[in-house]
């Protein structure tokens, strides 16, 4: 039989990627623990996108694999590596239980440890939004409230926590609000340190949110992923060449709109710092001001 399952799952716009890039960097330290973070159902990139996917594909991430056929890669890559344990990390993660086949198949290890990375809904969706609107492959050209109120359900926190504790006890979710210091928060619970690499990383220009609404004015009808490239990066780098005194003169969101969100979500979100966290508040306050645009 095995130890532990630990399933990351997410939510996306929490420092996953950066938390699944060091754990990648540090498989030999957490198999030396006996905890396998597989290289097998990575995608294309250091998450297990493929173990996720294969319960539930998602628009534009067709499935891979069955789920039998991650569920026995998990196991066999666990097998091969001498490990007891597994820690599978992915923001695409469903609820898995209610899948019949991992219900039985999850019988094999002693426990379940979920672990669920947050942080404020308003920071997340606005930081979502530019995602999806600076990538040229998804080209995202609805309202920010649009997007906003389609992922309103899964920003519900406690919800979400809430249904994983019938099938592993309350004892065993863990949650990590999202800070600067996530990372490391998020290592920690494997006994592990921030590990520096010196390899060549290449970080691209970020959009500003500043930008974004000429972005989608400049791309309405634009297609081609080249083209759509081409606009974004020459549009960074007229933002980033303006003169000082060249403000933005419109708000893209203001400062109401971006309380009443967090607004919504404060019930939910006091029971998760209260029944996960023993404290009163999950996040910080906040200091809230309007979004300017050009």
């Amino acid at each position: 039989m095995f130890e532990t399952l630990y399933l990351h799952i997410g939510w996306s716009k929490t420092g996953t990627s950066a938390i699944q890039y060091q754990l990648d960097l540090q498989q030999s330290e957490l198999k030396a623990q006996g905890v396998l973070y597989s290289k097998t159902l990575q995608m294309n990139d250091q998450a297990h996108h493929h173990f996720a996917l294969a319960f539930a594909p998602i628009h534009g991430y067709p499935a891979k694999y069955k789920i039998p056929e991650v569920l026995d890669m998990l196991e066999q890559e666990m097998l091969s590596e001498g490990c007891h344990s597994a820690l599978v990390s992915s923001e695409l993660s469903p609820f898995y239980f209610n899948n019949p086949r991992f219900q039985e198949w999850v019988k094999k290890f002693k426990k379940v440890v979920v672990i669920g990375t947050v942080r404020r809904q308003s920071d997340l969706l606005l930081s979502l939004f530019n995602q999806l609107v600076k990538d040229p492959n998804v080209r995202f050209k609805g309202r920010f409230f649009q997007m906003a109120l389609n992922n309103f359900p899964k920003l519900n926190y406690f919800q979400q926590l809430n249904r994983w504790v019938p099938k592993v006890g309350k004892e065993n979710i863990l949650v990590l609000p999202y800070s600067d210091t996530v990372v490391d928060d998020f290592l920690a619970l494997f006994n592990l340190s921030l590990k520096s690499t010196h390899d060549n990383v290449v970080v691209n220009p970020s959009l500003p949110t500043s930008a974004l609404m000429l972005m989608q004015e400049r791309t309405v009808q634009i297609n081609d992923v080249p083209q759509y490239t081409h606009i974004r990066d020459k549009l960074i780098s007229e933002v980033s060449n303006k003169a000082v005194d060249d403000k933005p003169k419109r708000v893209f969101l203001t400062a109401g709109e971006l309380r009443a969100i967090d607004n919504h979500f404060n019930r939910p979100n006091k029971r998760v710092a209260k029944e996960f966290l023993s404290q009163d508040e999950l996040f910080t306050d906040k200091v809230y001001k309007d979004i300017p645009a050009y």
